[in-house]
């Protein structure tokens, strides 16, 4: 399916949405519309079980108007709670009253609620819980490709002891109250291991043919038949394409898995996802990504299920107009849209309610996938709520009885400013946005120009459209001074103005100095100049471009391709372990490094640059030995610090009683820590 166009027309929503809105049956429930989210890595758990993040995430969204949720992975067996840190179990009886909780607080809200159960395999290091080390169990000896530990071999007692335990399991979640659950048969996780030939190289009735590879999904489910009854939904999430050609799971394999198991009479639903441990950027898309790509595999099981059981689909969906297209196409029964109702858990009601204009779309962006990668709980750039919704919730943004409105004066158009101003005016406060430049978003602007970032102006599209329906008044062209701002006399000032590249060439890899030799020269430039440049005319920068980059990021990657793609040669020196290290969490390394290299990009790893002269950068290595000297350098791109931009902050503190940096003028971060900030500073005033 093609990618869909970047926002979709308001007016449309309500007019052309129909089978999204039917009920659904799934085994013996019903569901009351076609629009779900899948399992995702949250890591909101407490002591290895659900925790009451969990219920406030899903009860927001219950709200909201989402008809079934299915919480994220649980250990379906007592070796299965790691891989991440703060795994949680559904084994252990103690998990039920939290199970308990989350299933009141979706069926308050009409909503539905199933559990997904899954085994870890190699995808997990056996000591990640510190009093429970173990052995990793396999189906072969093959090890993780991310984790690298080598596991011993299950035997047939150690796969039925897998079987009981989801057996065990499936029962808790149904004493529990919740109304299904589904098998973790995807992404390279214990269930996929085995229906993956990258995985099982077994020579018994468990490896070889399609058959035997699907053999522990029929005992998983006899046997979570046999403890939960036919009243109760059972599933099976299943990668469809592992995307490694006949060395892993193929189309055609899955469809003669899917078709054994539709035959058993099992299953109530098949959730059809894609990608594997190998190929993570594809199970969970990043931004620029193709929207809809997994719904032909939908498509393929929906004519072999034939109707036998329901078939979920999922793949960067993020509008209801490219869901209803799915359904009427007869490709799903049933539409994910996980990381849209991330983003936002309204998007359902704003829609019933004509308020399309207030949706907040999902950029892509995957912050939530990296913060798992990281270990640490989930978020979401564009949703700061993410995870906090018990402290912000959606009925607080309205202004309180009794309270005296605040005129409050933002000054920066950026991502910062934009969003606190929103909150700020649904508070009830009177507030003025002023912003410089002719336009809002601030550096945005500048990194939706770069490849696939394209899909990022709907950030900006996200934030002017919400902050003019709360009602903030907006001043483009407004470059305010200290005395404006005095003689406006606001109740409150909210600084927002950013943060600026630094050119000095410091960098922490060098203590002994704080600027780089040759600095100075008219060939060295910021990286925020260089995007600038190179966004009017790829060949701005000359013949030979040295990036010196330690951010991580995908910006100077990017502008990379950019450079070399119009005909520049292109040397990027980082001193980090490798080029573009925080992409791997989001899936972004893994589709721009294959372009870069194939281009021609020559990639310096944990390296750096002593110093320019005229056009010579030498270049070292940060562990010693010869340096190394690069000739005929046109420009030399620095993207390493990066300052605040506080003269107004500082022509204010003294003559203004409320005055306060906020973002990246405060100090330069992270979009997603400085969307959290201006949240937490709107929602305090």
């Amino acid at each position: 399916m093609a990618a869909q166009p970047a926002t979709p027309k308001a007016s449309s929503s309500r007019q052309n949405l129909q089978r999204i809105w039917e009920p659904l049956d799934i085994g013996s429930i019903s569901v009351r519309n076609r629009i779900m989210m899948t399992a995702q890595t949250t890591l909101f758990g407490k002591d290895h079980i659900l925790g009451d993040r969990h219920v406030e995430y899903y009860r927001e969204r219950a709200k909201g108007g989402i008809a079934l949720f299915i919480c994220e992975q649980q250990a379906g067996h007592r070796l299965s709670k790691g891989s991440f840190f703060e795994g949680c179990t559904a084994w252990e009886p103690r998990s039920i009253p939290q199970y308990a909780k989350l299933a009141d607080a979706v069926h308050e809200h009409g909503a539905r609620q199933f559990v997904q159960l899954f085994g870890c395999g190699v995808h997990d290091k056996g000591t990640t819980i510190f009093d429970e080390w173990h052995p990793l169990w396999g189906v072969s000896r093959i090890p993780s490709v991310y984790h690298h530990e080598i596991p011993m071999v299950m035997e047939k007692e150690h796969i039925r002891d897998i079987v009981r335990g989801f057996g065990q399991s499936a029962l808790n979640v149904k004493v529990a109250g919740c109304d299904g659950a589904e098998i973790h048969g995807a992404h390279s996780y214990l269930i996929g291991q085995f229906l993956s030939r990258a995985y099982n190289k077994r020579d018994d009735e468990y490896g070889g043919s399609v058959a035997n590879r699907a053999r522990i999904v029929l005992e998983l489910g006899e046997e979570m038949r046999s403890r939960v009854g036919s009243d109760f939904v059972l599933g099976l999430r299943i990668s469809y394409d592992e995307y490694l050609g006949p060395a892993g799971i193929t189309p055609e394999e899955s469809d003669e898995t899917i078709a054994i198991l539709a035959d058993s009479g099992l299953f109530d639903f098949f959730n059809i996802s894609a990608g594997g441990y190998h190929t993570l950027f594809k199970a969970v898309g990043p931004t620029g990504s193709e929207h809809g790509e997994f719904v032909p595999f939908a498509k393929r099981a929906m004519e072999i299920v034939a109707g036998r059981a329901k078939v979920f689909t999922v793949g960067r969906i993020t509008n209801l107009e490219m869901a209803e297209q799915v359904l009427r196409d007869g490709s799903a029964d049933m539409v994910a849209m996980t990381r849209a109702m991330m983003a936002d858990p309204w998007h359902l009601k704003k829609v019933r309610e004509g308020r399309e204009n207030e949706i907040v779309y999902c950029v892509g962006a995957n912050e939530c996938i990296n913060r798992a990668f990281l270990q640490r709980p989930a978020t979401c750039v564009m949703n700061p709520a993410v995870g906090r919704e018990a402290r912000w919730r959606k009925e607080d943004l309205r202004p309180e009885p009794g309270m005296t409105p605040q005129r409050v004066m933002v000054i920066g158009g950026g991502p910062t400013g934009m969003r606190m101003s929103e909150i700020l005016a649904r508070r009830g406060h009177k507030v003025s946005l002023h912003e410089r430049d002719g336009e809002l978003g601030g550096h945005l602007r500048a990194l939706v120009k770069l490849p696939s970032w394209k899909e990022w102006s709907l950030a900006i599209d996200n934030l002017e459209r919400n902050l003019i329906a709360a009602g903030v008044e907006v001043r483009l062209g407004s470059e305010v001074t200290a005395k404006e701002v005095l003689a406006a006399a606001p109740d409150a000032v909210m600084l927002a103005t950013g943060s600026t590249w630094d050119r000095t060439g410091l960098t922490p890899y060098r203590p002994d100095r704080e600027v780089m030799p040759g600095h100075e020269q008219d060939n060295v430039i910021d990286l925020g100049t260089a995007i600038s440049r190179v966004g009017d005319d790829p060949r701005a920068l000359g013949d030979h471009v040295v990036i010196l980059d330690d951010t991580g990021s995908y910006p100077p990657l990017a502008m990379a391709l950019v450079l070399v793609q119009a005909g520049a040669r292109v040397t990027v020196v980082t001193p980090r372990d490798t080029a573009g290290s925080d992409l791997i969490g989001r899936g972004e390394l893994f589709v721009i490094m294959p372009q870069l290299l194939d281009a021609g990009v020559a990639i310096h790893a944990q390296a750096g640059i002593d110093h320019i002269s005229g056009d010579r950068v030498v270049m070292h290595s940060i562990w010693g030995g010869q340096p190394a000297t690069l000739e005929g350098v046109s420009t030399l791109v620095l993207a390493l610090t990066r300052s605040p931009e506080d003269a107004l902050y500082h022509a204010l503190r003294e003559h203004h009683p409320n005055v306060q940096r906020v973002g990246d003028a405060l100090a330069p971060r992270a979009l997603v820590q400085v969307m959290y900030e201006a949240e937490e500073v709107g929602r305090s005033l």
